[in-house]
């Protein structure tokens, strides 16, 4: 009965001791396949089991973790075309969109550089022409400043005689600024009218001033009118022409 009772103990030590294996050995699958599908969505994670599955294990077979795995790569090279696919679309909307940016930037920077070539030629070109005038004004200048000069120097340092000979006559006298009334009346006296009425002047000098004219028209009898009127005073009787001119009686 002793050898019985051993026995049966016996037996119900190995059947816990393959019960704590099994149940240690199902944890660490659990764990294992938690962190072989860790950050997977649910329908991932469906059809790695379904595939895993399909081929007859159970979770507790070793080879059904390396089944999950190839089943998760199977997956993922299915998923691979649309992921790629749709990788492809987004660099290439990235792509077109760089180069866009940098088309513009190309174009910016041509801009800039064509602008700043025609500024370059307008200023070559303005730089030209200034040369240009300044070549073809700078004599003329020159010459008229050095006439103006001669002329200024010449007007300062030439003698008043000289002065009055190249005017015409001859004068002592140092001109000074004139009025307006000073200048008509200097006109008047190199005009026509002003050299007959200075000539007037000096065919009757001495006649004229002691009112012996007036003497004479009166004893004359001279009367003069005016406009059909009579003048009884106011004129007298001159000379009109110089005295080689003049005519007397025997």
């Amino acid at each position: 009965m002793n050898q019985l009772d051993q026995a049966d103990k016996s037996d119900d030590l190995e059947k816990k001791a393959s019960k704590t294996k099994s149940s240690e050995s199902s944890q660490a699958c659990d764990k294992l396949l938690a962190e072989a599908l860790k950050g997977k969505s649910e329908a991932f994670k469906k059809r790695v089991l379904d595939f895993a599955l399909s081929c007859g294990l159970s979770q507790d077979d070793p080879l059904f973790l390396v089944l999950i795995a190839t089943g998760q790569l199977e997956v993922m090279l299915e998923d691979a075309p649309q992921t790629l696919q749709l990788l492809f679309k987004t660099w290439n909307r990235d792509l077109a969109r760089n180069l866009e940016q940098v088309e513009q930037v190309a174009v910016e920077r041509q801009k800039v550089a064509i602008d700043r070539a025609a500024h370059a030629l307008i200023r070559k070109a303005q730089f030209a022409e200034s040369r240009k005038l300044l070549t073809a004004v700078f004599p003329a200048g020159l010459l008229l400043f050095f006439i103006l000069g001669v002329g200024v120097i010449m007007g300062i340092l030439m003698p008043p005689w000289i002065a009055g000979i190249l005017s015409g006559g001859y004068t002592k006298v140092q001109s000074n600024t004139l009025t307006w009334d000073e200048l008509e009346a200097m006109k008047w006296a190199i005009s026509k009218e002003g050299k007959f009425a200075r000539n007037l002047i000096d065919w009757n000098r001495g006649y004229l001033d002691n009112g012996e004219c007036v003497e004479d028209a009166q004893r004359l009898g001279v009367i003069l009118s005016q406009y059909g009127r009579k003048a009884k005073s106011g004129y007298c009787v001159i000379w009109a022409t110089p005295s080689r001119n003049r005519k007397f009686v025997n």
